[in-house]
């Protein structure tokens, strides 16, 4: 993988100079800038500089968090306890139905993120490591489709490694969903 810093200087310039652009090829305005999991740290120094220097510029920045997206249902209805206790017996059916809600939830964060900005700026997708592994990124990003769209842009911040074959590994394994975001590796 390329160095940190380079990878967070092609971005600034997508999101400075190229966000009307970023759609073209690939469909959709998303960029997915992968770091390595021991890399966190600098990563989120690095977002919160980013983010510094969009503002400075005039474009508006709104961050979502996946932090508490997979159990954030079932703690606003008082079932957090109940979700658990069904898992050493339901395990299967329970997945189907929080990844259901997640996807919803998920979704529902980033719409709203996308009509703050009024269809203009840049929505920061973060910690979503916390969505393992329970929901995949892809359904998200369809449901996104025609929804996010230039000028505004979705910069997902991705902690993955890549294999000697150069794949893309998140959590020590391939992702088996497709993205059609523009890669920054």
């Amino acid at each position: 993988m390329r160095p940190l810093q380079e990878k967070f200087e092609d971005l600034e310039d997508l999101l400075l100079h190229h966000r009307g652009t970023l759609a073209q090829n690939m469909g959709v305005p998303f960029v997915r800038l992968v770091y390595r999991p021991d890399e966190e740290v600098d990563c989120l120094r690095r977002r919160k500089s980013l983010e510094g220097i969009l503002q400075r510029d005039g474009i508006a920045v709104e961050t979502v968090s996946c932090r508490e997206t997979v159990f954030a249902h079932y703690e606003q209805r008082g079932r957090l306890d109940q979700l658990f206790a069904l898992e050493s017996t339901e395990r299967d059916r329970l997945s189907a139905r929080i990844a259901t809600h997640a996807r919803r939830a998920l979704t529902g964060q980033l719409l709203a993120a996308a009509e703050r900005l009024h269809g203009d700026g840049v929505i920061f997708l973060v910690d979503v490591g916390f969505l393992y592994p329970y929901l995949h990124l892809t359904p998200v990003l369809d449901d996104c489709t025609n929804h996010i769209i230039t000028p505004l842009a979705l910069v997902i911040f991705y902690p993955g490694e890549t294999d000697l074959d150069g794949q893309l590994l998140f959590l020590g394994v391939r992702p088996s969903d497709y993205y059609r975001t523009r890669d920054l590796i």
